[in-house]
C-alpha cells in the first residue's frame, strides 16, 4: 500500500552509492519513497540525462523537485525514527544553505562511480 504523501525518486540504480542510498530510504519508509531507475523508461516530463546528473524527485503534486530539493522532499517523509534525516532537512532548507548545497551536489554527482554496461548487460561489483 502506497501513501497518499508517497514520492517517486528517479535514481542511477548503475550507481552503487546511490542504489544503496536510495534502498535506505526505502527500507525506512516503503509506503513513502518509491524507486524508479532513469536507466529504463522514463515519464514524457523526465528527461535521462539530467536524471543521470542529479536526483529527480516527483511529489505527490505531480511537481518534480531536483538536487538538493529531491533530497529535502524525501528527507522531510522519514519516519520519526528517522528524525536525524528530518533534522537534517529543516537545517538545510534555508535559502542560502540549500543553494550552496545544491552546488556542491552538482560539483560532485558527475564523479559517482557507475556500473559498466555493454549491449544491455550490466556488471555490478559483487
Amino acid at each position: 500500500m502506497t501513501h497518499a504523501n508517497a514520492v517517486t525518486a528517479y535514481y542511477d540504480d548503475l550507481c552503487p552509492i546511490c542504489r544503496h542510498e536510495m534502498g535506505a530510504y526505502v527500507n525506512k519508509a516503503p509506503d513513502l519513497i518509491r524507486l524508479h531507475d532513469c536507466n529504463g523508461e522514463l515519464p514524457a516530463d523526465i528527461d535521462r540525462d539530467a536524471a543521470l546528473a542529479s536526483l529527480h524527485v516527483r511529489l505527490p503534486d505531480g511537481r518534480v523537485e531536483t538536487g538538493w530539493s529531491a533530497f529535502l522532499a524525501i528527507w522531510e517523509r522519514m519516519p520519526e525514527e528517522s528524525r536525524g534525516l528530518r533534522w537534517l532537512a529543516r537545517l538545510t532548507r534555508p535559502a542560502p544553505i540549500r543553494i550552496v548545497l545544491n552546488q556542491i551536489y552538482l560539483w560532485l554527482a558527475p564523479l559517482r562511480p557507475r556500473d559498466r554496461c555493454r549491449d544491455g548487460v550490466c556488471e555490478r561489483p559483487n
